[in-house]
């Protein structure tokens, strides 16, 4: 007899009438000692809760006890069943989020969401539970429902007393359309609460390019908190909101500017670096020093374009670059080396001022050739640059 037909056995076919789930749960705790879900192999548990599942709801104490085993997949197995179980396991694994694991409340979370719009009413109704794990769980799986007024308890949410509630809350509005969660997305931007603020970043990510036209809006704020959290939100949605970003480089606040060399350094595209480079000649040196940093943090990748820096007519772009490669440290140096026989004495300079910041002994050789230049001043610029050497 196969494992199913066992259960069925046991049960018979389930689900004719109270009285049979009544007799069937009297079973259950035979079922939780069965070999199959208490073999050492998840594949046998997996196979055990799928046919378990089919008892309906019967099963439901014994799917949420399965919510708690050692494997994610076993646990996920569980949770597609309580899903699947439907209006009977819906209230008990409300229950269940009470004083629940993180994994254990994920998968709970995954289960009502499979449940859908029926869980509704009862999520909205364990808003008002006194244990707030349980609201902030019920929280979580309004998120994943498509009821229409999902919104409205989602608002509620956010007065709620308990911080990590309203940081679910937050979390959540990144499921609804953009429209109609960045209005509220941006005020949580600035909540006093930092777990607040994290969600809210985390939801506009999830929103993607929709949010990016409304972040950027809201960067001129001066308070620091909630314009590192407008920018950890760009920097998180990436490459869709690229060009509306390289606009703040053209801002006329220079603190915009350097929000906006702050986000593409931490999108890292490397289609920005140009821009960054235009960066570098900024008037305003909060601005610059920042460019500097971010094109720095590209590293090896941005090389080519960071050395055609290095030969620029700005002063300024020129001495960022300089900088820049001081700080790419020794992958850099090939590149400076083949500069020390520029027929330009200037740029032998340059590249030796680079090469002595960077210490790197595989220059020790071409920088004593160059103590014998015909430029004094590159003499000099050598001689400097293997005593930052030998300091190393």
């Amino acid at each position: 007899m196969g494992f199913l037909k066992g259960l069925r056995s046991r049960f018979g076919r389930g689900r004719k009438t109270v009285e049979d789930e009544a007799d069937a749960e009297e079973h259950l705790p035979r079922i939780s000692l069965d070999d199959s879900l208490g073999s050492p192999d998840p594949e046998v548990r997996i196979h055990a809760i799928h046919a378990i599942s089919e008892i309906g709801a019967a099963a439901v104490p014994l799917l949420i006890d399965a919510l708690r085993d050692e494997s994610w997949r076993v646990r996920r197995a569980a949770a597609s069943g309580l899903g699947k179980i439907g209006e009977p396991a819906i209230q008990p694994m409300i229950k269940a989020f009470e004083g629940a694991r993180t994994d254990v409340r994920r998968e709970l979370i995954r289960a009502l969401g499979i449940a859908g719009d029926r869980a509704f009413p009862s999520l909205a109704a364990a808003l008002d539970d006194p244990d707030s794990g349980i609201r902030s769980g019920a929280v979580s799986a309004i998120a994943l429902t498509k009821a229409g007024n999902r919104g409205d308890a989602l608002q509620k949410a956010l007065h709620d007393p308990d911080p990590g509630v309203r940081a679910a809350a937050a979390a959540a509005f990144g499921y609804l359309p953009g429209e109609q969660a960045m209005p509220v997305l941006k005020n949580l931007l600035s909540d006093p609460v930092e777990e607040v603020r994290t969600a809210a970043v985390s939801a506009a990510i999830r929103i993607g390019k929709p949010a990016v036209p409304p972040l950027l809006a809201q960067l001129p704020e001066t308070d620091p908190a909630f314009r590192e959290s407008v920018e950890q939100a760009l920097i998180g949605i990436g490459t869709a909101g690229r060009s509306d970003v390289v606009t703040l480089l053209r801002h006329q606040d220079p603190a915009i500017r350097e929000s906006g060399v702050r986000i593409l350094g931490g999108i890292g595209d490397l289609n920005t670096v140009s821009h960054l480079i235009g960066a570098l000649a900024d008037p305003d040196p909060e601005v610059r020093n920042c460019t500097i940093a971010a094109l720095t943090g590209f590293g090896k990748a941005a090389l080519p374009e960071v050395t055609a820096a290095f030969e620029n007519d700005n002063p300024r772009i020129r001495e960022g670059a300089m900088e820049i490669l001081a700080g790419m440290g020794d992958p850099a140096v090939p590149t400076m080396i083949t500069y020390l026989s520029h027929d330009d004495p200037v740029m032998k300079k340059r590249a030796a001022v680079v090469l002595g910041e960077i210490g790197n002994y595989e220059a020790h050789e071409p920088l004593t050739d160059l103590i014998h230049d015909s430029d004094p001043g590159v003499r000099r610029v050598a001689f400097e640059a293997l005593e930052q050497i030998k300091r190393r």
